[in-house]
């Protein structure tokens, strides 16, 4: 229902009639059988995902029952986004994604937003991202195609990947506006100075689970000056603020952005202790 009209979405009845027959074969096997109703193939044909239940596997329908039956949230959230269900296809969830995978996607989009410095949606498009990559990761484990090990190095990778993300995003807002933070050698050389955000516990150890906080610690590497232009041996601008200011600012904007509880949820809870 959309500002006062309702929509109906046309399904080929044919197609659904075939793919429920798939899934109810499934549901005798189901964790939860309450739970994996007969209405899977429905509540997803009407959201729009009939053209990639017709050609679904036997072995798809499995995997679908196993996540509609193990995760209401997750099912949900999967009928909110059918576009989603060709990602969760048997053939392309029989394996993990490596770390250098979920990079090289998120920079595919990452980089012309910053360019543009759509900060705000490139933080919304990273909180849907991780909302996808959860969703695989556990239809993987809900279908018994994963183990443990798999699992939390999976959810650690995406973690990597989120919070990496966050702080670049967060770098670039503050160096916009106030410059870049630099600091001095012993022989009065100025270099840029660097930052890091360095993961402890589970998250450190790769070993996160889906309900795990993450653990951080603030690093940076000299006290030094902000200058929006780079300071040189015979020039130095007029400084902004110290470094240890900017990192503040740094380090509580990118706890903001991570704990930020939005529509989709918040990337991930953060322990400073």
């Amino acid at each position: 229902r959309t500002a006062g009209i309702r929509v109906r979405t046309v399904v080929e009845p044919v197609v659904v009639e075939r793919d429920l027959r798939k899934v109810k074969v499934e549901i005798r096997g189901a964790a939860r059988p309450l739970r994996a109703r007969p209405d899977i193939g429905d509540r997803l044909a009407a959201a729009g995902a009939g053209k990639s239940l017709a050609g679904a596997s036997a072995e798809t329908a499995r995997v679908l029952v196993a996540l509609f039956s193990g995760s209401q949230a997750l099912s949900d959230l999967l009928v909110a986004h059918p576009d989603w269900l060709a990602s969760l296809e048997a053939e392309h969830i029989q394996f993990p994604r490596r770390k250098q995978g979920l990079q090289h996607e998120v920079t595919g989009w990452l980089k012309p937003r910053l360019a543009a410095s759509d900060f705000v949606g490139a933080l919304a498009r990273l909180r849907e991202f991780k909302q996808q990559q959860m969703l695989r990761i556990a239809t993987r484990d809900l279908a018994r195609l994963s183990n443990a090990v798999e699992i939390t190095q999976e959810i650690s990778d995406v973690a990597d990947v989120c919070l990496d993300t966050v702080w670049q995003v967060c770098t670039r807002q503050l160096t916009a506006r106030f410059g870049q933070p630099y600091h001095q050698d012993a022989h009065e050389r100025w270099h840029e100075t660097k930052f890091c955000v360095l993961g402890m516990g589970k998250l450190g150890g790769q070993e996160l689970n889906y309900s795990s906080d993450v653990d951080v610690l603030f690093l940076y590497a000299l006290e030094g000056q902000v200058f929006r232009e780079p300071p040189t041996a015979k020039v130095k601008p007029v400084r902004t603020m110290s470094n240890h200011a900017f990192f503040n600012r740094l380090a509580e904007n990118f706890i903001a952005e991570v704990t930020r509880l939005t529509p989709e949820g918040a990337l991930f809870r953060i322990d400073l202790r």
